[in-house]
């Protein structure tokens, strides 16, 4: 069965697509596409360049992956994006974290205030006992401090203190499954 025309156009276009979001990618990721040499040259020439040049040599490569086997390439750029989407849902979930510790916080202040005494250094917080839960390194004393001086007098460089601390914690963790998975799984 022979390929309509409106089906090569859509087939073409998609191409294109993938022409231009290998030219936006680094260099140093270009280097580990799995594609011939001279297709990852026509890439890193794109890259410099701007305007009616850049449209060219884009064109230029789709026209060059019309000829090739694009499967790999995009199954490259899907796990590429799928790794950056984590990255921004983990770096999302901490912030929120980082929210509902600061709301604790605050309403404990709050409450400790209309009572006329002093924060309690152990505010009840199910914020912090979650991200306790989920994040063993965790240092809880630091945590507890930036946002007890974050609710005294709200600078945010404490909420970012928070936040600095929820992140250390995370990397830590995901470098201690890492060390897990490499011993688990030697490589010959």
């Amino acid at each position: 069965m022979e390929i309509s025309r409106s089906e090569k156009k859509r087939q073409a276009k998609q191409v294109e697509e993938l022409a231009y979001e290998l030219a936006a990618l680094p260099a140093a990721e270009v280097r580990r596409l799995p594609c011939e040499p001279f297709i990852q040259e026509e890439i890193l020439a794109a890259v410099g360049l701007k305007g009616g040049a850049h449209k060219r040599q884009v064109k230029y490569l789709a026209k060059e992956l019309r000829e090739q086997e694009t499967a790999p390439l995009l199954a490259f750029l899907a796990e590429r994006q799928g790794s950056q989407l984590k990255e921004k849902q983990a770096f999302h979930e901490l912030e929120q974290l980082r929210e509902a510790i600061i709301t604790d916080v605050l309403a404990a202040h709050d409450e400790a205030r209309a009572e006329e005494r002093p924060l309690d250094e152990a505010w009840p917080s199910p914020a912090l006992d979650k991200a306790l839960a989920m994040l063993p390194e965790l240092d809880v004393a630091t945590v507890r401090t930036a946002a007890s001086r974050y609710a005294r007098n709200r600078k945010s460089a404490y909420s970012k203190e928070i936040f600095r601390a929820l992140k250390t914690a995370q990397e830590r963790l995901l470098l201690a499954q890492r060390r897990a998975s490499r011993q688990s799984n030697p490589q010959p």
